[in-house]
């Protein structure tokens, strides 16, 4: 049984994407042998179940309407953390009463709660947000997504044997291509930390490291790990998912715009259309765990529809399934001899 520890209460919009997302989990995803322990408040979330049953198991922790809020100051918010519901699910995950935790929550403070509470795997100096994304060609594992906005090249270089771990765990892939995220692919390009950076990963024969990638080689496959500092990749991810959330837009305005267009996506365009939307949907994509943590932690985007939640559960579930911790802890120690 993999048990899962839900913070009900934070994101966006809380719990009206929470529950329908832990739902939408049970009838899109195996779940049968999926426990949740949800963390909120009580009166609310029976409630909820009361009018919207869902064939899974679960119980709930009343932490009531404390909450840390999306756009609280990270260090005021851990100070204040203790009975919130943010708190008390990371604490289940590092008490061993779940296997993991999913929160929409401030990453801020979700980042540095998980790592004072659930602690770091030895040698890692920070966590950091990773997820796979779609490309041309098959898929990319690109970090960080927003843990970590200021990084010196020592962190960076970690992230990228970081992200050859995760290739391999969650790609299959034994020996996967490295890139360095910067303004251009020369050598002279960039700033010092990036110049270090790339010396440092060029040293490591044990990665497969193809030198400086460019914003447009993300989703073009070039390579199968994209390395850069949180705030860099918090921003090229938004920027991918605001172009995809564009290119579909324009498609259905389109699609609208005459009789002609309507009855050609009606014959013929209709299908590809969907399969289109299905594949670059963000929400599919949803959940991104922090590696380099004893424990499996995942966010959910803030502003993610219960679908996205749902996903994110679903990845917490596959992690937790295929030893995704000892995985890594594996890949870090060969890596590192």
């Amino acid at each position: 049984m993999v048990k899962i520890a839900i913070d009900a209460m934070g994101g966006d919009t809380g719990l009206e994407v929470t529950l329908p997302g832990i739902v939408s989990f049970s009838q899109s995803y195996k779940s049968d042998d999926t426990e949740f322990v949800i963390y909120g408040n009580k009166s609310l979330i029976d409630k909820f179940f009361a009018q919207n049953p869902g064939n899974f198991n679960f119980s709930v922790v009343d932490t009531g309407c404390n909450v840390i809020s999306s756009d609280e100051n990270p260090i005021h918010a851990i100070r204040n953390s203790h009975g919130t519901s943010m708190h008390e699910a990371i604490s289940a995950v590092a008490e061993g009463l779940a296997d993991a935790v999913v929160s929409s929550g401030n990453t801020g403070a979700y980042m540095v709660l998980s790592k004072l509470l659930v602690g770091t795997i030895d040698g890692v100096l920070r966590p950091a947000l990773v997820n796979v994304i779609p490309t041309k060609k098959s898929k990319t594992v690109m970090l960080d997504l927003g843990a970590n906005t200021d990084c010196n090249a020592e962190k960076l270089f970690q992230f990228a044997k970081m992200g050859n771990a995760v290739a391999n765990t969650l790609l299959n892939l034994n020996y996967p291509t490295i890139g360095l995220l910067n303004i251009g692919t020369e050598k002279m390009k960039g700033t010092e930390i990036l110049s270090r950076t790339y010396d440092l990963i060029s040293e490591d024969s044990t990665l497969n490291f193809k030198g400086f990638v460019e914003g447009d080689n993300i989703m073009d496959g070039s390579v199968d790990v994209v390395i850069t500092d949180g705030f860099t990749g918090n921003i090229a991810l938004k920027s991918i998912e605001g172009s995809v959330k564009l290119v579909a837009s324009i498609l259905k305005k389109e699609i609208k715009s005459s009789y002609l267009s309507q009855i050609s996506y009606f014959l013929g365009f209709k299908k590809v259309f969907k399969n289109m939307c299905k594949k670059l949907n963000p929400s599919l994509y949803n959940g991104a765990p922090f590696v380099g943590l004893n424990g499996v932690v995942v966010k959910s985007h803030g502003g993610s529809d219960y679908v996205g939640f749902a996903h994110a559960i679903h990845t917490a579930t596959e992690l937790v399934r295929k030893g995704f911790i000892e995985n890594i802890k594996n890949s870090l120690g060969k890596i590192d001899e």
